[in-house]
């Protein structure tokens, strides 16, 4: 009971976190690359529980706490299915896919907690309580932490490591803030490699706090303290290590100079498709993608900034220094996607926290209601409106989804329950038959069944992400670009900064429709004719 009582408020805040995002988790959505992590977890297990320990290096990114969370879902999937055998495969499918969500969204938000922690400590519960509240309620946020993917688990070991390297140097007596700032330094580098950045970074944050900050202090024990932390996180979390260090190295050098640097990204960025959307790309994607209250809270803290305690102008320019630098690093490369930015992004919800504890402490009584009820009525209602589809949301200072889309294309799939209903809805009015789970694709446009069946031709990098939907519906997905099953589907949908229907020329098609999201057109829907 004393340790429950210590750590009340440490546990609400995870449940909180965990809560939010729980609503319809693992039916929501499936993203570009989760097949692959799907893919690559069960091939990480194998080599785990079968000691063939090379199989762990599955990817230059490397993915290694990701590939953890997806091999526990797997067993976890496999007991259910042993003792509930009328699963079809389709249900299993959604069922891994829910429970590896689940333990993802857990991972995230006990490591909120251990960041609330230190804002908690430094400042005092009101402003721990909110800046945790902040970072859990940013839409844009929420989204890239419902998907089994890379983003949101390496955004929160990223700023857990940093704030607890912070909360070292404020008393250098207390080592174990700084084996916890390796830790979570450990697991971001097993994340991805563009955590890296916490190398030089941690290295100058120390070498600044001991010999300027307080004169003569040496800093490279704790410097190596931490490096050993880091190193011995990354040794026994992944078993690559113990058998093809230098594979590894290889894998990761691949990843950061070869695919990093050196590659771009093909995209939609302001009503053209580009190769590389230059260096003002990450400036735009934070005004569309980020909220108002972060936004309006960074700018309210540059006018406040002055009036602030040394303290938190301390802390204020350690995360602005953290976050700038990190932009600058995904700056820098070709290869650029909205949601590389989200590790910078995260850190400065502690700041527009900052700014909004300060104005709330200054104002009457009347304008304190004012400011709680807009924290909390915009936040959530927000999220109330976009659920489940979190990854649709555009600031609405910047005119919402329908101006982002222009300027930016959604890099995953949004509008699957719009999708859904209206083909549901559809094949009924056209009396469409039910396809049986068992069934193939093949075996169906190999014969007259096709007629009679609800088929619908989408982009490649859209049908990876919408299949499992049309097959709970009995319903076919259909890769647009293949052209024998193409040439006998019925409809096709292409979003509206990318429709290439009219372009078709394999065979007739003519628009029939639009699907829209929230009012804002987003699909067009075309029919073979």
């Amino acid at each position: 009971m004393a340790v429950i009582n210590r750590y009340k408020y440490h546990m609400l805040v995870a449940v909180a976190f965990f809560v939010i995002r729980l609503p319809s988790l693992g039916s929501d959505n499936f993203n570009t690359d989760v097949w692959k992590w799907k893919a690559r977890s069960y091939d990480f297990g194998t080599g785990v529980f079968n000691m063939q320990f090379d199989k762990t290096l599955q990817k230059y990114h490397p993915g290694v706490t990701l590939m953890w969370i997806g091999t526990v879902g797997v067993k976890l999937q496999n007991l259910i299915l042993d003792k509930n055998t009328s699963l079809s495969a389709i249900d299993a499918i959604f069922l891994l896919d829910k429970i590896q969500k689940v333990l993802t969204v857990a991972v995230i938000s006990i490591t909120t907690a251990f960041i609330f922690h230190v804002v908690y400590s430094l400042f005092g519960l009101r402003l721990g309580l909110l800046s945790a509240y902040l970072i859990g309620v940013e839409p844009f946020f929420v989204g890239l932490t419902r998907v089994f993917h890379l983003e949101g688990l390496l955004s929160v070991f990223m700023l857990a490591s940093v704030l607890w390297l912070y909360f070292y140097v404020k008393e250098t007596s207390k080592v174990r803030r700084l084996y916890l700032s390796g830790f979570f330094a450990g697991l971001a580098l097993l994340t991805k490699t563009s955590a890296l950045f916490l190398l030089p970074f941690t290295f100058l944050v120390l070498a600044y706090c001991g010999y300027i900050k307080v004169l003569g202090k040496p800093f490279i024990k704790p410097l190596l303290i931490w490096f050993l932390m880091v190193m011995g996180t990354c040794f026994l979390l992944w078993p690559a290590l113990w058998t093809n260090l230098i594979g590894v190295l290889q894998a990761l050098y691949k990843g950061i100079v070869v695919v990093g640097l050196d590659t771009d990204h093909y995209q939609f960025y302001f009503g053209k498709y580009v190769d590389s959307p230059g260096y003002l790309y990450y400036f735009v994607v934070f005004f569309l993608r980020f909220s108002p209250i972060l936004v309006l809270g960074l700018l309210g803290l540059a006018v406040v900034f002055c009036k602030l305690s040394k303290e938190k102008k301390e802390f204020v320019l350690f995360v602005i220094a953290y976050s700038a630098v990190y932009f600058l690093e995904i700056t820098l490369p070709t290869k650029k996607l909205d949601r590389y930015i989200l590790p910078s992004a995260v850190a400065l919800c502690s700041l527009a926290a900052l700014f909004w504890d300060y104005l709330y402490d200054r104002v009457g009584k009347q304008f304190k209601c004012l400011i709680s009820a807009l924290l909390v009525i915009v936040p959530i209602t927000t999220l109330v409106i976009l659920h489940p589809d979190y990854l649709s949301y555009y600031s609405p200072m910047v005119g919402g989804l329908r101006t982002g889309i222009k300027v930016i294309e959604p890099k995953w799939m949004i509008g699957t329950p719009e999708i859904i209903s209206y083909f549901d809805a559809l094949s009924k009015t056209k009396g469409y038959v039910f396809s049986d789970q068992n069934e193939s694709f093949e075996e169906i446009v190999n014969s007259t069944k096709y007629q009679n069946v609800l088929t619908v031709g989408f982009q490649e990098k859209y049908y990876t992400q919408i299949w499992p939907f049309f097959r709970e519906i009995g319903g076919w997905a259909v890769v647009q670009e293949l052209a024998p099953f193409a040439i006998k589907t019925k409809y096709f949908v292409y979003p509206v900064w990318g429709d290439s229907g009219v372009n078709e020329t394999r065979f007739p098609v003519k628009k029939i429709d639009v699907i829209k999201v929230r009012g804002v057109v987003v699909y067009n829907v075309y029919e073979r004719v």
